[in-house]
């Protein structure tokens, strides 16, 4: 995946910066090649170049993020994210910034704490930005944000600025947030590699609820080890640096089911393709039918999130009903408000006896492949786009990640998403180094 736009591209694109990744910006800092002040100037740079046309930004902290910079300039950079800017999205708590959670019912709210991943990263010497543009209430309904690889498509959602931020250099990490397929989606649609980790990995208060029983932090990046810093510094010094893995004997699944027939041409010759150079490169390719896996899941998720979404906004169902777009009032929320608790408990059992087949059946494999969505982004701002390729593996509580392989024949980016083991995601972020190593080669 280039780093910059084709000439070709340009007449519809906003051009994308050139960035380095939180990895390389880390190692200038304390190489005193660089300084945190230097770095933000960079990032604001493209902010100055891009936003205009991408609107990834609902809240720009242009000041604060200078005051803070200056001030790590004069300190020795002991975090392991000293100096380095981050986007956060707008359903994520930030006590001295605004938080609208994509929606004019609370216009420039300000939450009285941090949420406890933008608490960490601040402590971490990380450098907030400013918040990304979010859905509303991180549901279907679309923001101002527009692709940086053309801004006529849509960036995907509800994750679209923090995904649109780093792809167009305004930043080299942002946080967001997946129900469905809100991290990886966008990721996928704005070429960059995004990460939602096993489920309750990272701590999610100060997140904005709208599944509780889905709701998983994630990371957008351009690099697979920068994914790995912030999981360390949200974590604990117990995660690993990242190692180098071998496809030498890897078990490779391909995940044709439920949906391959709904991918388009380019997607699905996305995955066989890796496929094949995987085997090539020794790894052991076999089908992942998943067996009983996906009956009813589906039905049952959406039982799940209909139920819980409706009830997490009861004080906006009953202060601001009116003020809430119909897709939502009509969709997700309409839905689970028909819906009755006993079939709620019933859809929860079906999702847990799925995850626990789908353990048994990843004793066979070290990863899946899948499309990361049916195809590249599609034409226009008025919806964001199927998760179909991602809610199996994030209401089964799996890690993922999304990786930027190619580009379509409109050159737009397709993503090849890889799902592994629950609470293996170090092996997963390892086996996903290699196989973008082989690729960029």
């Amino acid at each position: 995946m280039p780093r910059t736009f084709s000439d070709q591209q340009a007449q519809s694109n906003t051009h994308k910066s050139e960035m380095l990744t939180a990895s390389e910006m880390r190692k200038a800092i304390v190489a005193g090649v660089s300084t945190p002040s230097a770095i933000l100037e960079a990032c604001l740079e493209a902010v100055d170049q891009h936003e205009e046309d991408v609107g990834a930004w609902a809240f720009l902290d242009r000041d604060g993020a200078r005051r803070r910079a200056k001030e790590l300039d004069g300190q020795a950079p002991e975090g392991l994210l000293h100096g380095i800017p981050f986007g956060i999205k707008d359903n994520i708590d930030t006590c001295n910034i605004p938080t609208d959670y994509g929606t004019p019912i609370y216009d420039h709210s300000l939450p009285p704490r941090d949420a406890a991943c933008v608490a960490g990263l601040r402590l971490a010497g990380a450098n907030p930005l400013g918040k990304t543009v979010c859905t509303e209430f991180a549901h279907f309904a679309p923001g101002k944000t527009r692709n940086p690889w053309n801004i006529t498509h849509t960036p995907g959602g509800s994750s679209s600025g923090s995904a649109a931020a780093v792809a167009s250099g305004m930043v080299p990490i942002a946080l967001g947030s997946q129900t469905t397929g809100s991290v990886i989606r966008p990721a996928a649609f704005c070429g960059v590699v995004g990460y939602k980790p096993t489920f309750g990995d990272f701590n999610v208060s100060g997140v904005l609820a709208n599944t509780p029983s889905f709701d998983t932090l994630g990371v957008m990046a351009n690099c697979i080890s920068d994914i790995v810093l912030v999981r360390q510094t949200l974590l604990d010094g117990s995660i690993p640096e990242m190692l180098e893995a071998s496809l030498v004997g890897a078990r490779v699944g391909i995940g044709r089911m439920p949906y391959w027939d709904q991918a388009c041409v380019e997607s699905q010759d996305l995955v066989e393709n890796t496929a094949t150079q995987l085997e090539q490169a020794g790894a052991v390719i076999s089908d992942f039918d998943g067996g009983v896996i996906f009956d009813g899941l589906e039905t049952a998720g959406a039982l799940v999130s209909g139920y819980e979404f409706a009830r997490t906004l009861t004080h906006e169902r009953r202060t601001a009903y009116d003020r809430l777009s119909e897709i939502l009032r009509e969709g997700r929320m309409a839905d689970g408000l028909r819906t009755d608790y006993k079939s709620y408990v019933m859809a929860l059992r079906c999702i847990e006896k799925a995850r626990i087949a789908f353990d048994d059946a990843m004793l066979c494999f070290d990863f899946i492949i899948t499309p990361s969505a049916p195809g590249g982004a599609p034409d226009g701002l008025h919806e964001t786009g199927s998760p179909r390729f991602n809610m199996a593996w994030t209401w089964l509580h799996a890690p993922v990640i999304t990786l930027p392989m190619t580009t379509d024949q409109r050159g737009l980016p397709l993503g090849l998403q890889m799902t592994g083991r629950r609470h293996e995601d170090e092996y997963l972020l390892n086996f996903a180094e290699a196989v973008f190593r082989k690729f960029l080669v």
